[in-house]
């Protein structure tokens, strides 16, 4: 009986030594969702994110600078979708989607004008 349990711990023991041959497998997977769960926003949560703070650390000022930065022309379109793709919250593809950026522009445009 000893003997038989000696034999299946050490089966256990050695099948854990083989699963880092699937792990690079699983990470390969990962990796693939991860660069395909890039969620979408739309362009009024995109500029209600800008002005929270959400690209702080993509040089996009919040709350009073952001304003400040539309009404200089400093935050535009272009820049907080830059940002947004630089953050990983908006595909790279978005910056060359012109009705989304107008749609942007738009809604930096009704900040403006508070």
């Amino acid at each position: 009986m000893k003997s038989l349990i000696i034999t299946g711990l050490s089966s256990l023991l050695l099948g854990s030594f083989f699963t880092p041959v699937n792990a690079n497998e699983v990470m390969a997977v990962n990796s693939m969702i991860e660069q395909n769960s890039i969620t979408y926003l739309s362009p009024v949560n995109l500029v209600s994110h800008g002005r929270g703070g959400t690209f702080s650390e993509q040089g996009i000022p919040s709350h009073i600078r952001f304003s400040l930065g539309i009404k200089s022309g400093k935050i535009d379109a272009e820049s907080l979708v830059k940002a947004a793709i630089e953050a990983g919250r908006l595909s790279s593809d978005t910056i060359n989607d012109s009705a989304y950026l107008s749609s942007v522009q738009f809604e930096l445009s009704r900040l403006d004008n508070d």
